[in-house]
């Protein structure tokens, strides 16, 4: 080819955008449920080009080499020098806060010489063999929360005009376009744990599709330990699932619900499924005794059977759903961990929730 005249006309168009959002928050509360302080950060860097922590993470488990030795206990993660600063400011501000000190232990490989004691706690069917005795109150506890999310979108179009003349008389005329894009995400969270746990009973959502909690706190003994704890109550529509132990009419301490006690409520709702079939329903012998602890528009205590509400049956399989219930001050107020099914005697299902309390 042998070119006599051209015109060519050639352009691009670049667009590049970052953002690095970190969202940060610590709370402590005492055994009276008072929040003794609460510290949210929110941090936003956009337009700048830096390696974000994920992908600082990413390379050095690269380069780490795994060992072979089974005498030695494996961490389960590796900390980075940023989050290792982290922990150390988190101590020396709970100890600022309370006067106590508290020791973060990274989790370590545990070697099961029994495979049989592996179960599957979702399973309705598998009973628990035995439970841990759960430490008394220390009168404190601690949430801890970072997430950190790092965004980058970039595009680049080009686009080209060309009209030829060759010597021997031909044309030629024709456009070019090509377009190239990506985008990239990371996301890491970090979450502690520390102190008097939060209190964790089944909810029932007999009139609305999911748990919520009220601001207002009430005075109730969840943790059964004989004083009085400061509660949220769960919100219209919800109530407590209880079992009235000394049928006195009232649910008096955390022994009377599902789940404060052992950490698990569906796990203790399935000791009663007499038949094994994985439901609560009338075959079994718990189903006439079972109440909902709620409140009228009043704030009076009520007491409602299941028929009441014509709950038929209540699943007991749940799978993970964790989800903050925040108040107005986005301070937490409960967390919502698991949810399952219930069946009503008309055909139609409502959820049941496992819903950790602030306490």
């Amino acid at each position: 080819m042998r070119i006599a005249s051209s015109d060519v006309a050639m352009s691009s168009q670049h667009s590049y955008s970052e953002a690095t959002v970190s969202l940060e928050s610590l709370k402590t509360w005492d055994n009276r449920g008072n929040t003794i302080n609460q510290v949210d950060f929110t941090k936003l860097e956009s337009d700048t080009v830096e390696i974000s922590e994920q992908a600082k993470y990413l390379q050095m488990s690269e380069e780490t080499e795994v060992s072979k030795s089974h005498s030695e206990a494996d961490s389960l993660f590796q900390l980075s020098e940023s989050d290792e600063r982290r922990i150390e400011l988190i101590q020396r501000l709970f100890k600022a806060l309370t006067g106590k000190r508290i020791k973060f232990v990274i989790p370590q490989k545990v070697e099961l010489k029994d495979p049989n004691l592996f179960l599957n706690i979702q399973d309705p069917k598998v009973m628990t063999i035995q439970r841990l005795q759960l430490p008394q109150s220390v009168g404190w506890g601690l949430i801890y929360n970072k997430s950190t999310t790092h965004y980058e979108t970039e595009s680049t179009s080009f686009r080209a005009h060309v009209a030829v003349k060759t010597e021997d008389g031909k044309e030629i005329k024709l456009d070019l376009q090509l377009n190239l894009s990506r985008d990239f995400m990371s996301r890491n969270d970090i979450s502690v744990r520390a102190g008097d746990a939060l209190i964790d009973p089944l909810v029932i959502n007999y009139g609305s599709a999911s748990a919520s909690v009220t601001q207002k706190k009430y005075a109730f003994d969840i943790d059964a330990d004989g004083a009085l704890d400061q509660i949220s109550f769960v919100g219209p529509g919800s109530g407590f699932l209880a079992l009235d132990l000394n049928q006195d009419g009232i649910i008096n301490d955390g022994k009377e619900l599902f789940g404060p006690n052992s950490g698990d409520g569906f796990s203790d709702l399935a000791n009663y499924d007499l038949d094994e079939n994985g439901w609560i329903d009338e075959n079994d012998a718990i189903y006439e005794k079972l109440r909902i602890s709620t409140k009228d528009a009043e704030g009076n205590d009520q007491l409602l059977a299941l028929g009441e509400k014509g709950i038929g049956a209540i699943y007991l399989g749940n799978v993970n759903t964790s989800f903050a219930l925040k108040n107005t001050s986005n301070q937490l107020d409960a967390q919502i961990q698991k949810t399952g099914i219930f069946l009503r005697e008309n055909g139609s299902a409502g959820t049941i929730q496992h819903v950790d309390l602030s306490v």
